[in-house]
């Protein structure tokens, strides 16, 4: 079943162990549950399929569901329609008890070091192997870390010419972590030859001080070759989570924290129940108690917004937060638009995070994560994550003098963060406003206006691990709220950036970034940060959240231009990762020739770009 030279390079990896005082084995898992669950992946996948060539209009095939469409619940075996889902969503919101009502995490307790709210700060993600990232990932002062087997993965593949003793990079992931955990790397020094030079890397935090660790699968059309259950390939999603689990359970609880995943790419509940039973199998094998193993979600495609709810819902005994994030939701909302001569999106560029349908697409995240995430008028069992910033800072020994742009990556991520965390400022006043009164966050605190203020963005995604990068995004998500408008006002001090004045990190706000807050509801005329304000008559009924404005605000094409400079970027930026793709680099930095800046891509900025150009040639 697996694959020869995969079991001869990695023969710890597989095979019967013993995992929570239990004997397991790896194979006999993955191929139990892989027979159980392909059948309902092939349905999901059929499924994505039939929504993508459906010729009916957006609006029609990518609705909000029907009140009485029905979603099995994979805990109970009962099923629930979306009205009742909805229902004792705002049930739980509003803390009325009702025979609908639920919330996340109520069965088992959040581990401390999972918590999204305990822990703020960045998450970083990236591959674990070759073993020099893994040991950044350690090292970095990011809180919470994400080895990846998804967009920015090892490769499961060996490229054309790669040496015949390069191990499959997925694989050696897997090995990486385990033989950390298992601590054969405490205390040495890990030697590697890059461009000629010879270049040492070592574990400087203990493990108690290591982020917290939460892996990230493939999605469920990944298939891995080199496993085969059957004869054919085994779904990637099962592999490694089984793989992590089995290997690193013990060490990983003995260490004080957990296994924990990062689920990608679910669009529906029937996705997301499919995670579920995975995840349940998994427990009982090992004999952990139900929702034990937790879990983030990324929210990113426009398809699982339609159904966010009953895909919480599902996921209801382990989900702890879901992530927002421009790359592959953007790519994901030009394919829904891809058949329609009015949905060509305008240059992809010009969509950023502070683009009013991305200011609401976070801000619906943020909703749905305080409405599931209530207990005892306190948001406690879970809380929306923020997305990527991507930029990678240069070294100061660049030869080419690049890292004279490293000031305009610094205020990028501070201003990313901080942006982020002042959208998540959720104010439930406890009677209903003036018509036209906005209350100031200032307001809020003084207690001049009576109601809860909820802090939701406390974590957000970073994708490369440099100390003064990650610090600038750390501060913003970390700061205590009464701090946050004195940031804002902070004195504007700024350095020269290839002639154009950049503000600092540390710096307060510059009039074209005060401005850009405004535009998105965040500060007053007068600066002032002003909270999202959710009146009870404003949330009283199923019909008043899922509304035709809420659907246009998130899902409505963007106005803007196409430009054939934008063209020409994306071709360059798509060519540019396809070539990194098959050399085997998922992760792939690539230097931007407009912002003159470097990011990190995976699969996800080449799906953007890819899908972008082909709608256009449609």
């Amino acid at each position: 079943m697996i694959r020869e030279d995969i079991l001869r390079k990695f023969p710890e990896l597989f095979g019967t162990k013993r995992v929570n005082g239990r004997e397991v084995n790896v194979e006999h898992t993955i191929a139990t549950l892989t027979r159980e669950l392909n059948p309902e992946i092939a349905a999901a996948l059929t499924a994505r399929r039939a929504l993508l060539n459906s010729p009916e209009p957006v609006g029609k095939k990518y609705a909000w569901p029907k009140w009485d469409d029905t979603f099995p619940d994979p805990v109970t075996g009962r099923s629930w329609t979306f009205r009742q889902i909805v229902q004792g969503l705002i049930d739980n919101f509003w803390g009325r008890e009702s025979e609908w009502r639920w919330r996340l995490n109520d069965e088992a307790p959040i581990p401390k070091d999972a918590h999204p709210l305990m822990n703020p700060g960045l998450e970083l993600t990236g591959p674990w192997h070759p073993l020099d990232m893994a040991f950044n990932a350690l090292n970095s002062p990011a809180p919470m870390n994400m080895p990846d087997f998804e967009d920015a993965s090892p490769p499961h593949f060996q490229p054309d010419g790669t040496p015949a003793d390069r191990p499959v990079g997925v694989f050696a992931a897997m090995k990486n972590a385990r033989d950390i955990f298992d601590g054969r790397w405490a205390g040495r020094v890990y030697e590697v030859t890059k461009k000629g030079k010879t270049r040492t890397y070592k574990i400087d935090r203990p493990p108690e001080n290591w982020p917290t660790l939460f892996v990230r699968p493939p999605s469920i059309h990944v298939r891995y070759d080199h496993v085969r259950v059957d004869g054919k390939p085994a779904p990637g999603i099962i592999a490694v989570a089984v793989l992590w689990a089995f290997n690193n359970y013990d060490s990983l609880k003995s260490a004080g924290t957990g296994v924990y995943y990062y689920i990608p790419k679910i669009q529906t509940p029937q996705e997301a129940a499919i995670v579920e039973k995975l995840l349940a199998r998994i427990e009982a094998t090992i004999g952990a108690a139900p929702g034990t193993l937790k879990i983030k979600m990324l929210y990113e495609e426009g398809n699982a917004g339609r159904s966010l709810a009953a895909i919480a819902w599902v996921l209801r005994r382990r989900l702890l937060g879901t992530n927002v994030g421009r790359w592959d939701y953007l790519g994901s909302l030009i394919e829904m638009w891809k058949d329609d001569p009015q949905g060509v999106f305008p240059d992809p560029q010009s969509i950023g995070m502070a683009s009013p349908n991305m200011i609401a697409y976070q801000r619906y995240n943020a909703l749905i994560m305080l409405m599931s995430g209530m207990k005892n008028n306190e948001l406690s069992t879970a809380a929306p994550i923020g997305g990527m910033a991507a930029v990678m800072i240069y070294p100061p020994s660049d030869v080419y003098g690049r890292s004279r742009s490293n000031p305009v990556a610094l205020r990028g991520i501070a201003m990313d963060k901080l942006r982020e965390r002042i959208l998540g400022l959720i104010f439930v006043p406890d009677q209903s406003l003036p018509v036209g009164q906005n209350p100031t966050l200032d307001d809020v605190l003084a207690n001049r206006v009576k109601g809860r203020l909820y802090d939701t963005y406390r974590q957000s995604w970073v994708a490369s691990p440099e100390e003064a990068y990650v610090a600038a995004g750390n501060t913003q998500l970390r700061a205590p709220v009464a701090q946050l408008q004195s940031i804002l006002d902070a004195p504007l001090e700024t350095v020269d950036v290839r002639g154009r004045s950049i503000p600092t990190v540390a710096s307060g706000l510059s009039d074209a970034e005060r401005k850009l807050l405004q535009s998105c509801g965040l500060l007053n005329a007068h600066g002032r940060i002003t909270p999202w304000v959710i009146t009870r008559d404003a949330l009283d009924s199923p019909e008043k959240l899922f509304t035709t404005d809420l659907w246009e605000s998130i899902y409505a094409v963007p106005k803007g231009d196409v430009t054939i400079e934008r063209i020409q970027h994306a071709f360059f930026m798509a060519a540019n990762y396809g070539f990194q793709i098959l050399n085997g680099n998922f992760a792939a930095a690539i230097d931007d020739y407009e912002l003159k800046l470097r990011f990190m891509n995976d699969l996800a900025t080449y799906r953007i770009d890819v899908s972008w150009l082909w709608t256009l040639v449609r």
